[in-house]
């Protein structure tokens, strides 16, 4: 692991794999988690089962960082009254990534930053909240943090904090209709073939143009807020990047799937073991009029490509068109 100094103030910045740098890891990762973990440890005790990205117990809190209790009542009167019925906790599992986008951190691209806390039972994203610390793109800590949640099954979602400042049209940076002409496709900026490929196709039947977003929780969530019209990835990090988002966006009548169609299996235990986190996500905001097929479309437009036909086989991957 190569460690470096950093001008921003952090400590240090280390690469998990020194050819990537993707796999940037700072102080205020490790340090973040550490204090959510603690705070919902304090309030459900340690059978509470939480994995993280950054699961280091070598991390240390700062001597002046305070924990302060979870207020756990702030929705008791939204919560309909059979979702507060007993849930084996063993059947619970909160996954937490502290800093999504830390790479984009590291840059300064401070607006595709997220903090994921997200909770799966019986390996189903159900519940999550999207913490955004910089709403307004900038490192003025004055400005209270967006914190965007969603109970799935219920469909109820909300925004607290800071106004959100996104909505139902696209970023600044992506409004020129002639550069950038819509529906908009978001993705990553891999250039791996399988992803080029996805790219390509999504345009060529759906027209539109292809925009860049860091960060899995900000890509999904353009979807959920009808920002872009889809995002499509072909691999992510691990299930911490995507239970939040994808229970924020079940919540917001959105759809996901992996890549080939098939329900998201990624909340399994056995997760890295399976490829899981190979095999993508497909996210669509939830059907209109104009696009009521738009997800199943998609992937029928994926599955016709030889360069997705090809990944699928490396993966190992069934479709099984249950979602």
């Amino acid at each position: 692991m190569e460690t470096t100094g950093s001008s921003d103030g952090l400590s240090f910045v280390e690469l998990k794999d020194e050819l990537d740098p993707r796999s940037v890891f700072t102080e205020a990762d490790g340090a973040a988690q550490r204090v959510i973990t603690e705070s919902l440890r304090a309030a459900w005790g340690e059978q509470l089962r939480i994995i993280g990205e950054e699961d280091d117990e070598n991390v240390k809190i700062k001597s002046a960082t305070t924990i302060k209790p979870l207020q756990q009542d702030m929705f008791e009167d939204d919560i309909p009254f059979d979702a507060t019925d007993p849930i084996d906790i063993s059947k619970i599992t909160i996954y937490v990534d502290p800093l999504d986008g830390t790479r984009e951190f590291v840059e300064g691209r401070l607006e595709n930053c997220q903090v994921l806390v997200g909770i799966a039972i019986d390996g189903e994203a159900v519940a999550g909240a999207i913490g955004i610390p910089f709403p307004d793109g900038s490192d003025d800590l004055s400005v209270d943090p967006t914190i965007v949640y969603g109970l799935a099954e219920y469909e109820m979602a909300g925004v607290f904090g800071t106004p959100l400042k996104r909505g139902q049209i696209p970023l600044p940076k992506h409004r020129d209709s002639l550069d950038y002409p819509r529906p908009h496709i978001a993705t990553g900026d891999s250039t791996a073939d399988v992803m080029e490929a996805c790219r390509r196709a999504t345009i060529y039947r759906f027209g539109g143009s292809n925009v860049i977003y860091g960060g899995a929780g900000n890509k999904i969530l353009a979807a959920a807020l009808r920002e872009v019209a889809c995002t499509i990835q072909h691999k992510v990090g691990g299930p911490w990047d995507l239970c939040a988002p994808e229970a924020v966006l079940k919540a917001m009548g959105g759809k996901m799937t992996d890549l080939f169609g098939n329900k998201i299996d990624i909340y399994r235990l056995d997760y890295d073991t399976n490829r899981c986190n190979e095999r993508g996500y497909i996210a669509t905001p939830q059907a209109t009029d104009k696009f009521s097929r738009l997800h199943d479309a998609l992937v029928e437009t994926m599955l016709e490509l030889p360069e997705v036909q090809e990944y699928q086989k490396e993966v190992g991957v069934i479709t099984t068109n249950k979602e």
